[in-house]
């Protein structure tokens, strides 16, 4: 299915949880036609801010109030990470029979996400996790070019770039946690790369803590060395402790994939440049691949992320990015902090065990990749209401 409707109202959405990362979620549903009609929270001024831009939704003062509404048929659920918060609020979703989208990470140990899987497959209803960088305009066309096209045949190197100063003294819980940089922020690196190439086999990881950044008590940087069932071998550069003169920021990151065929440069509000050697002289010929759909991070690929979630709902097919294939990832994320920790190189299987595929594949294989994104209303109201 494409267009904006592109979903049964079946699905209409019910957020949980309406902190001040749901104002870019509504604007990116508005701008793709996503229904919000209702909201929970239990601070009445974030109740508040969601009635003063989406007047036409009910907000409700208690969880069950907004699991009883029969027009909420899918819940976004941006609450916060820690399982004390997050664990009961998924067990309600979950008893309701109602499918969720809950924003990353899914949970900050491997462990803690099982468990969360568990009540869902339990359950029997479909989850998804928000690995919103995955449906940025720019990343919809990466996968289409790598996976469907195949320009750069079977990819054997990947690195990726992001380095940048990231302070959070402004902020309660930002970079407080035991465990911080690549749970908070590479894990947006982590959910693409399990998109594109599946789970690794094992994971080198070197991460630390700058103690003259305030506002960090935990670890400020991270960088991996990844190895995968096919050959691939890919290294992820990230901090968000780099002050120096040649800052790649968060939004920006320079990723490059490599093969016999040629190479892919790619930012997630870049095109996609394939670059290809000519003759044997050292020429080169590029081209770019222009999105799909142009548009950027921040409102563009909430709103796709939730109408792929709504199509594949929809279609009864699984989607991308599902709380199961996000085990994946939030494995990679346990046996970061394993190896840095214990300084050697940690099997993902070693984290999974018997959940652990060798032969998963993408997990782009494992979802709803069939479907059509839609494109953006250009009614001039949105427009204007999402600038």
């Amino acid at each position: 299915m494409s267009g904006a409707a592109g979903a049964s109202s079946a699905f209409a959405i019910g957020q949980v949880g309406l902190g001040s990362i749901t104002v870019p979620h509504r604007q990116g549903y508005r701008l793709y036609g996503q229904p919000v009609v209702a909201g929970y929270d239990p601070d009445p001024a974030a109740r508040a801010r969601m009635l003063a831009d989406t007047p036409t939704a009910s907000v409700h003062e208690s969880l069950a109030d907004l699991l009883a509404d029969e027009r909420v048929g899918v819940v976004d659920l941006a609450t916060p990470h820690h399982r004390a918060t997050r664990l009961p609020v998924l067990e309600q979703i979950a008893a309701a029979g109602k499918p969720f989208l809950v924003q990353k990470p899914l949970a900050m140990s491997y462990p803690e996400a099982l468990e969360l899987v568990q009540v869902a497959e339990q359950a029997g209803v479909v989850g998804m996790v928000n690995q919103n960088m995955c449906f940025t305009p720019s990343a919809i066309a990466l996968a289409s070019a790598l996976l469907q096209d195949r320009v750069v045949g079977e990819p054997s190197y990947a690195q990726l770039v992001a380095q940048y100063q990231f302070d959070t003294d402004y902020h309660p819980w930002f970079g407080k946690d035991e465990r911080w940089w690549t749970a908070g922020l590479s894990i947006h690196h982590l959910g693409l790369l399990q998109l594109l190439f599946g789970p690794p086999l094992s994971v080198h990881a070197l991460t630390g803590h700058d103690v003259s950044q305030p506002g960090v008590t935990s670890d400020g940087w991270g960088h991996l060395a990844l190895r995968y069932p096919s050959g691939l071998q890919l290294v992820l550069i990230s901090t968000g402790t780099y002050y120096g003169t040649e800052p790649v920021r968060h939004g920006d990151e320079a990723v490059w994939v490599q093969g016999p065929e040629g190479l892919v440069d790619w930012r997630p509000e870049g095109d996609v440049v394939v670059s290809r050697r000519i003759g044997g002289g050292g020429d080169v010929e590029r081209r770019s691949i222009a999105p799909h759909t142009r548009g950027t991070w921040f409102p563009h690929a909430f709103g796709l992320t939730m109408a792929h979630f709504r199509q594949a709902l929809a279609a009864g097919a699984a989607p991308l990015c599902s709380v199961q294939d996000n085990l994946n990832v939030v494995a990679v994320l346990e046996a970061t902090y394993r190896s840095s920790a214990e300084h050697r190189v940690v099997q993902v299987a070693e984290i999974m065990g018997d959940r652990y595929d060798g032969d998963y594949g993408t997990g782009y294989s494992h979802g709803f990749a069939a479907w059509q994104p839609p494109h953006p209303l250009q009614d001039e109201a949105v427009q204007e209401a999402v600038a």
